[in-house]
């Protein structure tokens, strides 16, 4: 995995887990995450040394992962956006050809859809 995709990744994880981590591993990876700062930048607004801040990166980053690992809910936004995505086109597509043939089988399609995905949130 790329510094690019890791630090988005973990940005990511940290806006859904974020408030369950420590302030310290909180602070640390948001600088470090969203506001793009070295080591020796937050260590210096933290007043700490870099390797405490690479301590509590490492560690909350570690939790993070883990939150995600029993909880899933990352995977379950992901999964469900995917799907709204889907039922969009469809419903975009049975709406550009109701001029042309009107298709009740592709609006309930699409309405059922949303049904399943609504049961689910």
């Amino acid at each position: 995995m790329t510094e690019i995709n890791d630090i988005y990744e973990t940005g990511l994880l940290l806006d859904f887990y974020g408030k369950l981590l420590t302030k310290s591993q909180f602070d640390c990876l948001d600088m470090y995450c969203n506001d793009d700062m070295s080591l020796a930048e937050i260590a210096e607004c933290l007043n700490i040394s870099r390797q405490g801040v690479h301590d509590f990166i490492k560690r909350g980053k570690a939790a993070l992962e883990e939150y995600e690992e029993k909880l899933g809910i990352i995977a379950r936004f992901n999964e469900t956006k995917t799907k709204l995505s889907e039922v969009r086109t469809e419903l975009e597509l049975t709406l550009g050809n109701i001029g042309d043939t009107f298709s009740g089988e592709t609006v309930r399609k699409a309405i059922d859809n949303l049904v399943k995905i609504e049961a689910k949130l």
